[in-house]
């Protein structure tokens, strides 16, 4: 599922209304809103606007997932197993912010509203494993990572790696959170963007969801902070529905119309066979079998993402396309045609063998 999220102690009900119809509208399904933000001082009041919203969520189908913390069971006066608090809310699955023992969301699972439990996913240890000796209802269990609002405090890729294949392992839903680089409104006073990934923090929210896509972990993306403008919306709705990654390219001056047939008519495939130099993609090469490409006659030295296509003079090779995936010397039977764009090389580092691309060009 795609997801948005909501605040609704920073927003009136109607900017809630008007973002979850829109993000409805254009095909996105889940809710993520946090408990943790009460007002102590009025918390009547807190409660009251988060309710709201959620009714609002519910109406229109979405799956809504509340953020708790052990903390406010506590804070409610009520039992840890008893959800029926929260199923008054509508809610479809509550997050715990923080872990109990495992007993205890073992037990959780097992409650009568059908609400279910979503685990912080974002610390490597046996959590997981725990609760499971404690006999769960296993489809009740989902997963999703942490955000983090404060710069530099997002997780490392291979830490985020290491996480999300625990869950992989049971089979477990999973979440994570990208960022709108647009978006204002965040749970804390902090506000330097709401990603699970650190290297995402900056980046365009479409190319956000592209490294999702190719690292292939994660099951939901929820953007984390309100309000994605239309446009983000519906580039993560595409990049999510198409599965294929795009990359876009830097054409050099000197490329020809035939050579941008070849980079952008058609769909390309890895081939299976995987190099630790080069994507190679050899649909060209009997499409184009007799069109003429003579070389230019001219060595460029090859530089990590480079686009390349080799001449005629590559004889039985002769249309293949590559993606540079290192350094190396030139050649003139090929030609060096653009460049993947710079932000976008850490796509590469998640595409695979037999996976299906497309280029496009950057304007």
């Amino acid at each position: 599922m795609l997801g948005i999220s909501l605040y609704p102690d920073k927003t009136t009900f109607e900017q809630d209304k008007e973002y979850l119809d829109l993000a409805k509208q254009l095909g996105y399904q889940r809710v993520f809103t946090s408990f943790l933000q009460i007002d102590i001082h009025n918390p009547k009041k807190s409660v009251a606007r988060i309710k709201e919203s959620c009714k609002y969520a519910k109406e229109i189908g979405m799956h809504i997932t509340l953020d708790i913390h052990p903390m406010v069971f506590d804070f409610l006066k009520i039992k840890n197993q008893d959800l029926g608090y929260f199923h008054e809310f509508g809610v479809s699955c509550v997050r715990l912010d923080s872990s109990f023992n495992g007993r205890i969301e073992a037990e959780m699972t097992r409650n009568p509203y059908g609400i279910e439990i979503e685990l912080n996913m974002s610390n490597d240890t046996q959590y997981l494993d725990l609760i499971h000796s404690y006999h769960p209802r296993h489809n009740m269990l989902r997963g999703s990572h942490n955000f983090y609002p404060q710069k530099y405090t997002g997780l490392s890729l291979s830490s985020f790696e290491a996480c999300s294949r625990k869950f992989q392992k049971y089979h477990i839903p999973s979440a994570a959170f990208i960022t709108s680089q647009e978006a204002q409104v965040s749970p804390w006073p902090v506000c330097e963007g709401n990603c699970t990934l650190e290297m995402h923090r900056h980046l365009p929210l479409e190319l956000q969801a592209q490294h999702l896509l190719g690292l292939d972990l994660i099951d939901d993306w929820i953007i984390g902070n309100a309000f994605a403008s239309k446009e983000e919306l519906i580039q993560v709705k595409k990049v999510y529905e198409q599965r294929i990654a795009t990359l876009h390219v830097e054409l050099k001056e000197d490329v020809t119309e035939f050579e941008k047939e070849l980079l952008f008519a058609s769909v390309h495939d890895y081939r299976g066979d995987h190099s630790d130099y080069v994507i190679r993609s050899i649909k060209n090469r009997t499409k184009y079998t007799s069109k003429a490409y003579p070389s230019r006659g001219k060595v460029t030295p090859i530089k990590r993402g480079d686009v390349l296509l080799l001449n005629e003079d590559y004889g039985q090779y002769k249309g293949e396309l590559q993606i540079a995936l290192c350094d190396r010397e030139g050649d003139a039977r090929i030609h060096v045609v653009g460049s993947i764009c710079k932000e976008e090389l850490i796509l590469l580092d998640q595409m695979h063998p037999f996976q299906q691309f497309e280029l496009k060009e950057k304007l």
